[in-house]
């Protein structure tokens, strides 16, 4: 195997067993423990036993596969990867994202599952005979467990690696002991695992993240281009310059941009809108609900680029938002920069910002 790691006997013995056609391998455990390590050991395996693989990385805040912030899928043929005397090299490239948009597990539940099924789906439409997906190492605490468990209901793998001291997985796996649909596996933490301290996981995301924009541009992207998901614009009717005038008298304030909804208000003011104001509107206006930003909403807000056909091709950091012209700038990685204009149907909000080479 690959030089670049070294594999416990036991990795040896349990690969022998679940390394096989069709199956799919779900790696769970604690930080620090070797989950990354085990994943690209079994594609290796799986590789040299002449399989076609797909590793789907859900550790969202340290992807080697795709950025930080997205669920990443790459696969691996054995011909081509035996021929070039390489094996599973993960190099932050990823065939088909999946935009959570944070390097934070917790509030976004929804985004990480969605992610990990459409990836493991996206492997099974490839033909990929054997899938390993790893994930965070979000396991201990009450919301951790219920996420865990969703992810293997949703999933349905074959086998569950669980790396790490039994006692502290038991909770997650209890349920499932008995269930005949899924062998569940127990591994000891990697005898050379190293801790590794929050700086440091905090410097490789930002060097993640500088490596996939080196290069980057800026793309404007017009309002009505595109539309907006997980965010409460780009969804609705524009207002006016008329409707803007009398918003602003209404608040006392420069009104830059406003939608219109269903009896809803969304709106971008100067200075932040006490509750009492967004009260006053409301009530005013006959509205159901007012919802109001200041323009720092938009600034280094990472997001998802999304096409026509629903996949995220790219992320991209909102560097400007110009109200008059209503348009976006945002700086897209190199490669994509001639499909962002082209391409965006919509955009996806993320709650992490970005300043790059900070």
């Amino acid at each position: 195997m690959d030089s670049t790691y070294q594999v416990n006997p036991e990795w040896q013995k349990l690969a022998n067993q679940i390394v096989k056609p069709q199956q799919i391998v779900l790696v769970i455990g604690a930080t620090d423990t070797g989950k990354s390590t085990f994943c690209r050991f079994l594609a290796d395996y799986a590789l040299v036993s002449g399989l076609k693989v797909a590793c789907v990385d859900a550790d969202i805040g340290q992807s080697r596969i795709g950025p930080p912030t997205t669920v990443g899928i790459k696969s691996f043929a054995p011909d081509e990867q035996i021929r070039t005397e390489k094996r599973v090299v993960f190099d932050g490239s990823a065939e088909k994202l999946y935009f959570v948009g944070d390097v934070s597990s917790s509030g976004h539940f929804l985004e990480i599952l969605t992610g990990i099924r459409l990836m493991v789906d996206s492997a099974r439409q490839t033909d990929a005979d054997f899938v390993v997906i790893d994930t965070t190492g979000y396991i201990h605490d009450p919301p951790a467990v219920v996420l865990k468990q969703h992810k293997i209901e949703l999933i349905r793998p074959n086998h569950l690696v669980c790396i790490g001291r039994s006692a502290e997985l038991a909770q997650i796996t209890a349920c499932y002991t008995q269930q005949e649909w899924l062998d569940i596996h127990s591994l000891l933490p990697h005898r050379n695992v190293r801790l590794k301290s929050s700086s440091l996981r905090s410097q490789y995301r930002k060097d993640q993240f500088n490596a996939d924009f080196s290069g980057s541009s800026i793309q404007n992207l017009c309002f009505g281009q595109i539309r907006g998901g997980r965010t409460p614009f780009f969804i609705g009717r524009p207002a006016n310059e008329k409707e803007l005038e009398i918003l602003s008298r209404l608040t006392e304030t420069e009104i830059h941009y406003a939608e219109w909804g269903h009896r809803t208000l969304c709106l971008i003011a100067s200075t932040p809108l006490s509750k009492a104001a967004r009260a006053h509107i409301k009530s005013y206006l006959s509205l159901t609900r007012v919802t109001a930003a200041v323009p720092a909403y938009f600034k280094n807000r990472l997001v998802g680029l999304i096409n026509a056909i629903g996949d995220t091709y790219a992320i991209g950091i909102i560097e400007a938002v110009d109200f008059q012209k209503r348009e976006l700038s945002i700086r897209c990685p190199f490669s994509k920069v001639g499909d962002a204009a082209k391409q965006a149907c919509a955009i996806q909000f993320g709650d992490y910002r970005l300043e790059l080479n900070a």
